[in-house]
């Protein structure tokens, strides 16, 4: 004879049952995202709205660009004429130095840092030049075509 369980173990046998259950759809859709994505031959997501100011600023500059450029492993924000990538990053998670002292970063924003260090020496040694824009530099308006296209500095 099976033995009974008290209601709040069924409760929360059944609670962990659903979740598992949720996170392999969730698993499938992100499959099936990822397989059309590549079909198409878009590599990433969609714009986020500070992506999307930059490239209505570079549309009305007219600058040529490609968006979600994939280089080795990494996948850089936009790809501008004469191998410039252009990195757009947001002010809390790559911890932009303005506003985070070094020293206070919590572990995701240590490892954005790393990570995004490490991306911008691939691109530099694969010969292309790397620009970093901070999210309240484009939201500010403090972004021109020449910070972007003009020499490095």
């Amino acid at each position: 004879m099976r033995s009974r369980l008290p209601p709040e173990d069924a409760t929360r046998m059944r609670g962990a049952a659903r979740r598992r259950f949720a996170r392999h759809l969730a698993w499938r859709q992100h499959e099936r995202a990822d397989l059309a994505r590549q079909a198409t031959g878009c590599p990433g997501r969609q714009f986020n709205r500070v992506e999307a100011r930059l490239a209505e600023l570079l549309d009305g500059w007219g600058v040529d660009y490609r968006w979600q450029f994939r280089l080795g492993r990494y996948v850089f924000d936009f790809l501008l004429p004469g191998r410039v990538l252009v990195e757009v990053h947001g002010t809390y998670w790559h911890a932009d130095p303005r506003v985070y002292p070094p020293d206070r970063l919590t572990s995701d924003q240590r490892r954005n840092v790393v990570h995004d260090l490490d991306k911008r020496h691939f691109a530099a040694r694969s010969g292309y030049r790397v620009r970093v824009v901070w999210e309240a530099d484009i939201l500010a308006g403090r972004v021109s075509e020449a910070d972007l296209l003009g020499p490095a500095g």
